[in-house]
């Protein structure tokens, strides 16, 4: 299916249903929301239709940013990119790019390591306030709790965190509700869900083979004063979903020095 056609066929499937109904327990989604509720999972990605760049850079948000602003970033403007999400705890890994240059951060406890790498030759150079060396930001609660979680970039998050019923949500975010599955000819089942924020309607699909989510869909649109409809799509295949933190992510990479300069008492 062509991403026009999948374009068209989120938005029929939703203008034609009039009625959209609470969170489905009984839904494949379930299994994959719960695991990110219980906050120890890796997840693997590829978002082949990412956002637009951000071009606005004088933009200023009272109480930051959570996680990393990657549709600023001149390089990845226009590519598809990868993504690696690790959870375990308190203790979280992001990193997206395009296996030539990726963005990292690294939370361990209260402390978060920005970071990138890219490619040299066979092996990945890293830099932090150095090459090989990093330094740690205090975690930025104030924006979490605005925000919610980050997992990568700004159009995954969205996508995932829409799994989450309203009760999970931070102040603001858009509330998502069935409204309907089906099976494909090749066998693939899907599950739609809608939520509208701020005037713009978001439809999800998630694919499935089997009970595996193997593939997010998404259209947000919304009408103009003319009567038509302006949007745009995004498309990201889902590589890996588990419940097992990849424990090897969870610390910073080998060569990598830590050289934040902290008290005593706050000293690892």
């Amino acid at each position: 299916m062509t991403k026009r056609k999948l374009f068209a066929a989120l938005m029929g499937g939703v203008l034609s249903t009039a009625i959209a109904f609470p969170y489905v327990n009984a839904a494949k989604i379930d299994a994959y929301r719960d695991i990110l509720l219980q906050g120890s999972y890796t997840i693997r990605y590829e978002n082949i239709t990412p956002p637009p760049r951000v071009t606005n850079r004088d933009k200023m948000d009272l109480f930051g940013k959570n996680g990393m602003s990657v549709e600023k970033n001149d390089y990845l403007t226009n590519r598809q990119r990868i993504g690696i999400i690790v959870g375990d705890g308190e203790d979280r890994y992001e990193e997206v790019g395009d296996g030539q240059f990726n963005m990292c951060r690294l939370t361990k406890g209260k402390e978060e390591f920005y970071f990138t790498k890219y490619k040299k030759g066979d092996k990945y150079v890293y830099f932090g306030t150095k090459e090989n060396k990093v330094e740690a930001n205090s975690k930025n609660y104030l924006s979490e709790i605005v925000e919610g979680q980050s997992y990568g970039d700004a159009d995954v998050s969205r996508l995932l965190k829409a799994m989450f019923p309203a009760d999970k949500k931070t102040a603001g975010q858009a509330v998502y509700a069935y409204v309907k599955g089906g099976t494909l000819s090749d066998g693939t089942s899907y599950e739609d869900y809608k939520g509208i924020q701020n005037g713009m309607t978001s439809v999800i699909r998630y694919y499935f083979q089997g009970q595996s989510l193997t593939k997010i869909a998404s259209a947000n649109y919304h009408r103009t004063p003319e009567g038509s409809i302006d949007g745009y799509k995004c498309i990201v295949r889902v590589t890996e979903f588990t419940s097992v933190p990849d424990k090897a992510l969870l610390k910073l990479p080998e060569g990598v020095e830590d050289v934040t300069k902290r008290k005593d008492k706050e000293k690892k």
